[in-house]
């Protein structure tokens, strides 16, 4: 199960690659269930920091750590805890996720980078609408995908 997380990952942060490179985040995005969610790490902190997922399902966070020191991204809450596997810098990885609505906390595990600030709120289904789009793409945005 490690080993498809770990490709599944990989996968989302090569998608990321092929994205926009739009500056212009507010620290915030949106997607529909089902969709991908990108994530960029640096040191220390997450972006977006603030996530919506308009509807429960599964969800594919891209991560690519853009720090100098080496991360993961941990979701955890509404009994989920689940933890990508440790991403050099440079490196990229996917986590896919089945998502029920709540809200979760992301966080990069490893040391005390989450007490450095690498941390951030997920909102899923109910009361997720509101939060402006920044970082999310579906495969056929990304022009990857087949």
């Amino acid at each position: 199960m490690r080993t498809g997380r770990v490709l599944a990952l990989m996968a989302a942060l090569l998608l990321a690659g092929c994205g926009s490179d739009d500056d212009s985040s507010d620290g915030s995005g949106t997607a529909a269930g089902g969709d991908v969610i990108e994530i960029v790490e640096t040191d220390f902190a997450l972006d977006p920091e603030t996530l919506t997922v308009e509807k429960a399902g599964e969800v594919t966070f891209r991560i690519r750590n853009d720090g100098a020191t080496t991360h993961a991204l941990e979701i955890e809450g509404d009994g989920l805890e689940e933890e990508s596997d440790e991403i050099a810098p440079g490196d990229s990885a996917e986590l896919t996720v089945e998502l029920e609505a709540g809200e979760y906390e992301l966080y990069c595990p490893i040391g005390n980078h989450r007490e450095q600030g690498m941390e951030g709120t997920l909102h899923v289904g109910a009361g997720a609408e509101g939060a402006t789009t920044g970082g999310t793409e579906t495969e056929e945005d990304s022009g990857y995908g087949g």
